[in-house]
């Protein structure tokens, strides 16, 4: 759910154009489907932020049906990108989509939890588990966690996205949370931002795009 205004997703929406039928017609799947994936407008950011960057090494922790993993592969011709999911369901349908985009030689897609794996990646300390991009769009909770390890996969002077940081705009108590069901989510994104705050040594902006964007870039 973006946090923006409807009129104003409306006209960003208008501008939107999928980079390819194939993820035009996945995009249109999840989304009637229910399934998460990154909003309009997020992608559009993105398409941008990708053609600059040009990363050949991407991590993703979080990928429901493969969408994002897809559309990385495909907008960043060549990259090799590594995906991380812990629920089984998903993990079938990201293994069948990505192989029927004929996407399975570029995109490594593991099953399990994310923080287990990457310890493991860590502990390897292959330089094949080196990234110039990670992409977090997973379990809001555990941000921290994610960032932590992430930092220590990063190349010099990667950058780390971090999708959904205001949290359908709970976060800032512009919406209602019924039942107060993310309360501990908000708390620790709260918590996550106060020490992406004091961190000094990091470039990071924090935008208004889709349900909140966190852009970190890590010094060279």
């Amino acid at each position: 759910m973006s946090i923006t205004d409807e009129k104003i997703v409306n006209l960003l929406d208008s501008f939107y154009s999928p980079i390819s039928d194939n993820l035009g017609k996945f995009r249109s799947f999840c989304e009637n489907d229910n399934v998460p994936l990154i909003l309009r407008e997020t992608e559009s950011y993105l398409n941008t932020f990708l053609k600059i960057a040009k990363p050949n090494n991407i991590l993703e922790i979080g990928t429901a049906y493969g969408y994002s993993a897809c559309y990385f592969a495909t907008t960043c011709e060549g990259a090799h990108i590594t995906t991380i999911e812990r629920a089984p369901h998903m993990y079938d349908y990201a293994v069948s989509n990505i192989k029927s985009l004929g996407l399975e030689s570029r995109i490594n897609l593991k099953f399990g939890d994310a923080n287990g794996i990457l310890d493991s990646l860590i502990k390897d300390n292959s330089p094949d588990a080196r990234f110039d991009l990670i992409f977090i769009d997973a379990a809001k909770s555990h941000y921290r966690e994610f960032f932590d390890r992430a930092e220590k996969l990063s190349k010099p002077g990667a950058t780390i996205i971090c999708d959904n940081m205001l949290i359908h705009g709970y976060l800032t108590g512009s919406t209602i949370d019924p039942g107060r069901r993310h309360r501990t989510s908000v708390k620790r994104m709260k918590e996550f931002l106060e020490y992406l705050k004091g961190r000094k040594d990091l470039t990071i902006s924090l935008l208004s795009c889709g349900d909140g964007l966190a852009v970190i870039k890590l010094n060279d």
